[in-house]
């Protein structure tokens, strides 16, 4: 009974507007009214899911993403890529994958991937040939990377509501995240064939070498951020306070283009972000908690084995659903809600954790980019200034693409964790 009424306030809210945050906790109030708890509960299960030291690289990988945006260093990015694959069909296009593969590197955001290697790219795109459907639908497609090769915020809040080592989903992100970038590129170079735009710049040693070098001190701080956690040299927490003081050392003192001045705003949009983020981890946790008690879990873990105990028909059944909420629903509440009460099914039937983040945050990444919710479609529209309709008709080869490598990643799953595997 109380989980019909969850669901029935949670999709009536959605229905009329209300913002997800609040969305939730006139559920969870609901909930505490059929379930006959203490009110007290939604305020401690809040206070407990914020009180993490894990949850610390959340706003400190959401600061690095700033400060290498605003200090230059996504330009950076876009020259060198730009000189190492800009010769390949597609030419812009290519370059405009790449970079996202770069700066999701840093930023761990695909909203921030697709407002910073947009700005910076769609125009340019345009004016080569690009119609700005097709330059914006490699923008967001390609955003997806973002949250998949770490640092990823969606890998953090998974680590932490289901005690899940975040080193160890940082690493699994990696091969998962490389392979879409290649897939993309691949759709890139059949797309920019038939349409216009397939305009490319001739290679050049001199022009990889010098924009290798202004590039040089970005690329640098995911191999930073990785070689240090995969080396136990410092947790993901750690390499996110080491990630903010290399980037303000980057951008002050060395590429000079972030000034004092700067940071107060910077900070500014960081706590806004970091405040939303934290606000709906507690409500969220609190709805876990309910959800929880009311043995949630338990009911489905019990509802899918009695339709399947193959890891592979269950991982397919799981998808479905994910594939349904990430639809109506944003990937940070959808993560922190279902991760804690999805995990222990696909767990039950040998899943590892650790491969389930992953997959889960792939699945919840194409919400992203698919409507009516996905944020990444809007900020997109925005900044490529499309409409909605012509940017969704350049996004279909982008969803086969992107399939289609959902569907490898659960055929074969030693594509995750045969890397997280070696490095125990």
């Amino acid at each position: 009974m109380a989980t019909w009424v969850f669901l029935g306030v949670l999709f009536a809210c959605i229905a009329i507007g209300v913002p997800i945050s609040f969305g939730l906790g006139l559920a969870a109030i609901a909930m505490i009214f059929v379930m006959d708890v203490s009110f007290a509960i939604l305020v401690e299960a809040g206070v407990r899911g914020v009180n993490s030291f894990p949850l610390l690289a959340i706003p400190f990988f959401i600061l690095v993403g700033e400060i290498m945006s605003t200090g230059g260093l996504a330009r950076r990015l876009v020259a060198f890529a730009q000189a190492l694959v800009g010769f390949i069909a597609g030419g812009l296009g290519q370059v405009n994958v790449a970079a996202s593969m770069f700066f999701g590197g840093i930023s761990g955001s695909a909203v921030a991937d697709t407002s910073a290697i947009g700005g910076i790219m769609i125009g340019p795109m345009k004016e080569q040939g690009y119609s700005g459907g097709h330059a914006t639908a490699i923008t967001v497609s390609s955003s997806v990377i973002g949250i998949i090769i770490p640092p990823s915020i969606p890998l953090i809040l998974y680590g932490i509501v289901t005690n899940t080592s975040i080193s160890q989903l940082f690493i699994a992100g990696i091969v998962p995240g490389i392979l879409i970038g290649v897939a993309l590129m691949f759709t890139t170079y059949l797309t920019a064939r038939r349409l216009p735009g397939g305009a490319r710049q001739p290679f050049s040693w001199i022009n990889l070498g010098r924009s290798f070098k202004g590039a040089i001190l970005g690329l640098a701080l995911p191999l930073i951020i990785i070689g240090g956690i995969l080396f136990g040299v410092f947790t993901a927490t750690e390499a996110a306070v080491v990630a903010v003081v290399y980037a303000l050392i980057v951008s002050l003192f060395v590429y000079r283009e972030l000034h004092v001045r700067d940071l107060w705003p910077i900070l500014i949009r960081t706590g806004r972000l970091t405040g939303m983020v934290l606000f709906l981890l507690a409500i969220a946790t609190s709805v876990a908690y309910l959800l929880t008690t009311a043995q949630v879990p338990q009911q489905i873990v019990e509802a899918t084995a009695a339709v399947s105990t193959n890891p592979y028909v269950v991982l397919a059944l799981v998808t479905v659903v994910l594939i349904v909420v990430g639809v109506v629903m944003d990937l940070t509440p959808a993560m922190i809600i279902l991760a804690p009460i999805l995990t222990p099914v696909v767990v039950a039937v040998g899943v590892p954790p650790v491969y389930f983040g992953v997959l889960m945050s792939v699945v919840l990444g194409l919400g992203l980019i698919t409507p009516p919710v996905g944020t990444c479609l809007y900020v997109g529209c925005a900044v490529g200034k499309v409409s909605m309709e012509e940017l969704l008709r350049n996004m279909w080869p982008f969803y086969i693409a992107l399939t289609a490598v959902l569907v490898l990643l659960i055929a074969v799953p030693d594509i995750v964790t045969w890397l997280p595997d070696a490095a125990l």
